[in-house]
């Protein structure tokens, strides 16, 4: 039998609770705990024969809970309509378009104006991958909004999730993450289709940082722009799994780098 830790809250007589305070403990194969007289160790392991001789240190051990696997099966874009080139950047800070140009290979970048809304660019482009798809809105399980600049501080996917018409009303929530959002909710999507109970999950990423630029800092407001992106992640059978494998972590120390504190 291949063994897996694993973790449980253990089941105490009522007698002994009064009595006794369980504690718990890990070992690499499973767990003990103490009900104050005796103490017992309990393995958690899979049901597959031979395992753990046929896997190699650097898998998982733990078997996977479902065969089902997940797909992109639709994606969709949306950008404002006003754009700003770099001639423009070069009237209002020291710089010019060869210099930009050079360094980041940005020549003009879409940017929303007073009138516009970036939960109605991330709603037509989840309209386009839904499209694509060929996926009604009802069918949607979840939706989930990666970015750092929603308009509701509460959130905005639920906005979107209003705007599409899904009238099953589906989860929907925002990831904050920055670059790495929109990764972030593709793995969450995964896990969750993974998991089972979901089927069609909706991730979409948008960002206006043109909302907080410094206009006049030359090193910052050549790189951001606004736009939106979604992608449908649809389940499958295990054998058309699309997601790989992922591997994510954070650095708390990196913030003194790169940060935008609230003020």
């Amino acid at each position: 039998m291949a063994n897996a830790s694993g973790l449980f809250t253990p089941v105490v007589p009522s007698g002994v609770r009064r009595r006794f305070s369980a504690s718990m403990g890990i070992y690499g194969s499973g767990f003990w705990f103490s009900e104050g007289v005796s103490t017992r160790r309990v393995l958690c392991s899979s049901t597959v024969e031979g395992a753990a001789e046929n896997i190699s240190p650097s898998q998982s051990r733990v078997p996977r809970l479902s065969s089902r696997g997940c797909k992109l099966v639709g994606c969709g874009s949306a950008v404002p309509s006003l754009q700003i080139s770099n001639d423009d950047l070069a009237k209002i800070v020291d710089t010019c378009d060869e210099w930009i140009s050079v360094r980041t290979g940005i020549r003009n970048r879409r940017v929303l104006s007073g009138k516009d809304s970036l939960t109605a660019l991330a709603v037509d482009a989840a309209k386009y991958a839904l499209e694509m798809a060929e996926v009604d809105p009802n069918d949607v399980d979840l939706v989930l909004l990666c970015t750092s600049t929603p308009e509701d501080l509460f959130g905005s996917a639920p906005q979107i999730q209003k705007a599409l018409g899904c009238k099953n009303n589906p989860l929907a929530y925002d990831i904050t993450a920055a670059c790495s959002g929109f990764v972030l909710g593709l793995v969450s999507a995964a896990c969750y289709i993974r998991g089972g109970g979901f089927s069609n999950v909706l991730v979409i990423g948008a960002d206006a940082l043109s909302r907080y630029v410094d206009w006049t800092d030359r090193g910052t407001c050549i790189l951001f722009g606004d736009a939106a992106g979604a992608v449908l992640v649809q389940a499958c059978d295990g054998e058309e799994d699309g997601l790989f494998a992922f591997d994510m972590h954070s650095d708390g120390d990196g913030q003194r780098h790169l940060s935008a504190s609230i003020k």
